[in-house]
């Protein structure tokens, strides 16, 4: 089967995108000293999650 190299999967962007975004409002939020939600933390580990899935975990090979 052939493999294809990480950075040309879509999902794999798709969640790199998601995991940033993520990161990027709770980072924010910690900078102005406001409370943390629940749904930032919840939307930065989905983001890795999703990114650990699609590379270690899903039948289609990608090369690491």
């Amino acid at each position: 089967m052939e493999q294809k190299p990480w950075y040309k999967s879509k999902i794999v962007w798709l969640n790199v995108v998601l995991t940033l975004s993520g990161a990027l409002v709770l980072i924010a939020d910690l900078l102005a000293k406001q409370a943390v939600t629940p749904a930032e933390i919840a939307l930065l580990g989905s983001g890795i999650l999703n990114v650990m899935l699609r590379v270690w975990f899903t039948d289609t090979p990608i090369a690491k």
